[in-house]
């Protein structure tokens, strides 16, 4: 271990914050997303498959969202954790999901896997806090911190910088509290997760 000195502490790892700032991931349901990426694909299939570059998702309310990389791979994702049980059951589905999509691809192998965490708060608005002086956090963007986080990071360097009153900031300062029944909420999700993704479910 080391020591780390600095006059402004940031906390926005949102529900990986546990050690420091445990309030944070107290305040959330964890909702485990995984994804899965294929070998890259041949030039020929890859333009037939969101020729443009884009991403897309379905509105189900356990959703299949897919995109390419620039290396050509397929990558598809969904509700779930690849452990335990779940590691076969998302890994079969995601390989029933791209045969029925894409026909054209054959045979899928799938070259990478990987899931993460994403901090649902009950009302699905970011919060903001300051635990200490000098130590301000920003959590809860719900599945959606790419565009609001950029902006909320310019937002926070400038309160840092003292160009921006913490009164004047985008949100309210609140206290985090537990989000009720949080551990229940997170095996149903877990659980309803797997059970949709059995065959011969979508």
């Amino acid at each position: 271990g080391g020591t780390v000195r600095a006059k402004w502490a940031v906390l926005s790892t949102d529900t990986y914050t546990s050690r420091i700032f445990p309030e944070l991931r107290g305040e959330q349901v964890v909702l485990p997303f995984f994804h899965v990426a294929t070998a890259p694909l041949s030039h020929s299939i890859r333009g037939t498959i969101l020729p443009e570059g884009h991403g897309a998702w379905d509105t189900r309310t356990v959703l299949t969202a897919f995109r390419t990389d620039n290396a050509g791979r397929l990558i598809v994702g969904s509700v779930g954790a690849l452990r335990g049980t779940g590691t076969v059951i998302h890994r079969n589905w995601a390989r029933r999901r791209i045969r029925a999509l894409f026909p054209q691809i054959g045979e899928v192998e799938l070259e990478h896997e990987w899931y993460g965490r994403i901090g649902m708060t009950n009302d699905h608005l970011p919060r903001l806090h300051a635990p200490a002086e000098n130590m301000i956090a920003l959590t809860g963007f719900n599945g959606r911190g790419i565009a609001p986080g950029t902006v909320f990071g310019r937002e926070l360097a400038r309160h840092i910088s003292g160009e921006l009153r913490l009164d004047g900031m985008f949100l309210p300062v609140s206290p985090a509290q537990n989000a009720p029944f949080r551990a229940i909420r997170e095996g149903y999700y877990e659980l309803g997760a797997q059970i949709a993704h059995l065959p011969p479910a979508r």
